[in-house]
């Protein structure tokens, strides 16, 4: 039986490089209104993607948050937590992990500001409209 030809030699450098370059959102993400993106605690007012977001009460009231604030670092998938809250209390999300999502039904048309409990530079805002 003959052995299989080996495999190239890379040098260490590219192999290093090779590993530490890939940073992508993980494809299996739940559908959402909107996303907290990758690197959201830095990003402000842009970590949420749309942001503001807008709803017809007419369509319907629920909204749907997903965190895509994860990366895989080539040793495996990482990412951040995440924990929105209104600013007039009207919902708490509990942290969110990376790829995991939240939904709440707003009770009717208006504003909701909100913001990440945990970084609370991150801050969004949700339009109910009649």
């Amino acid at each position: 039986m003959r052995s299989p030809p080996p495999l190239p030699r890379l040098p260490f450098a590219l192999l290093v490089l090779g590993a530490c370059s890939s940073s992508t959102v993980s494809p299996n993400l739940p559908s959402s209104d909107v996303q907290i993106i990758l690197g959201a605690s830095t990003k402000g007012s842009a970590a949420f993607s749309p942001n503001p977001f807008t709803e017809s009460a007419a369509t319907r009231t629920k909204v749907v948050w997903v965190n895509a604030d994860e990366s895989d670092n080539g040793y495996g998938t990482s990412g951040t937590t995440h924990h929105l809250v209104s600013d007039n209390g009207v919902f708490d999300s509990g942290d969110i992990a990376p790829g995991a999502g939240y939904s709440f039904t707003f009770p009717g048309p208006g504003t909701y500001s909100y913001h990440c409990s945990i970084h609370p530079t991150m801050t969004g805002t949700i339009t109910i409209t009649p």
